[in-house]
């Protein structure tokens, strides 16, 4: 039992320091930030985050997989792959735009010119996206009668996640004044975006 405490416990202060990393990288930058700031801020010792990580750029790309749609929404995306397809797209839209406004922090920090400039950061941003996008794909060929291209598909994929992104941007602009609503939004755009997909073949 204490055993298992102490390992609840370390899990816990790893998950504080995962979190404190990412508010003062999206504060001061990646470069400005100190593992000593780090560790001040999560109560921890220094020694702790390097029991974790080798370094801070290690614990930089822990970060990114840790908050990436992918990584943090694996036990949905799962369940979705058995649902039928326009109901699957429904719900990945959800799950996306969920994502979006639960993880504010990490996208300002990830899309920040300092992160842009990186090349490994960017590598690994541009391999999540392609994943994403595979993901999308596999929902828009079950949904559609007739045979897709590939590149239309991918097309449609891409359209479907930046245009809910934008209403995620434009939701955070105006939503004091003019709060976006989700759900028929999204319904909406998957009916858009079949109903693209069916003209174009």
């Amino acid at each position: 039992m204490f055993r298992q405490l102490e390992v609840d416990l370390l899990i816990s202060k790893k998950d504080k320091i995962v979190q404190t990393a990412l508010k003062l990288f999206t504060e001061q930058g990646f470069k400005a930030t100190t593992t000593k700031e780090i560790a001040l801020k999560s109560d921890v010792a220094e020694s702790l985050i390097f029991y974790y990580f080798k370094d801070k750029t290690e614990l930089l790309n822990h970060l990114i997989q840790e908050f990436s749609f992918i990584g943090s929404m694996c036990k949905e995306m799962k369940g979705i792959s058995e649902m039928d397809p326009i109901p699957a797209l429904i719900q990945l839209g959800h799950l996306y735009s969920d994502f979006l406004y639960q993880n504010k922090n990490f996208l300002s920090f990830i899309w920040s010119p300092e992160m842009i400039q990186n090349k490994d950061v960017n590598a690994k941003v541009i391999d999540l996206i392609h994943t994403m996008s595979q993901e999308i794909n596999i929902h828009l060929a079950r949904a559609v009668s007739a045979s897709i291209e590939k590149k239309t598909i991918e097309l449609a994929a891409s359209m479907f996640f930046s245009t809910l992104l934008t209403h995620f941007l434009v939701g955070e602009r105006a939503s004091d004044e003019f709060p976006l609503e989700n759900d028929n939004y999204i319904k909406n755009l998957v009916i858009l975006v079949l109903k693209g997909l069916d003209v174009s073949n």
